[in-house]
């Protein structure tokens, strides 16, 4: 199965997790570095507050995506090195397995 048709299907958004992380991350950082430069100090700090919201709250979603995935089943993911690939590998491990009622 192709990498599009993996995204375009349900659920298939949390494919895209790495890489929505390091745009934001990406946009942290240019934030924050306008803001020590002086360029509109009160704008890019109220950007990068929402910014570091934004990486904290995809963070706290990974986190109880794994705890969903792992609860009941014999989860075979990788080692997460905080870059998302856990949930990626979770989501990749267990992508038949899930089930709605």
């Amino acid at each position: 199965m192709s990498f599009v048709s993996q995204i375009l299907q349900p659920g298939g958004g949390v494919l895209l997790i790495p890489f929505i992380r390091t745009v934001i991350l990406c946009l942290f950082a240019t934030t924050v570095t306008a803001f020590f430069c002086g360029v509109a100090r009160v704008h890019m700090a109220i950007l990068s507050c929402l910014g570091g919201g934004l990486l904290l709250s995809i963070s706290f979603f990974m986190n109880e995506y794994d705890k969903v995935l792992g609860d009941g089943r014999n989860n075979k993911t990788s080692a997460s090195s905080g870059n998302g690939s856990k949930v990626t590998n979770s989501y990749n491990n267990n992508n038949n397995n899930l089930k709605t009622d």
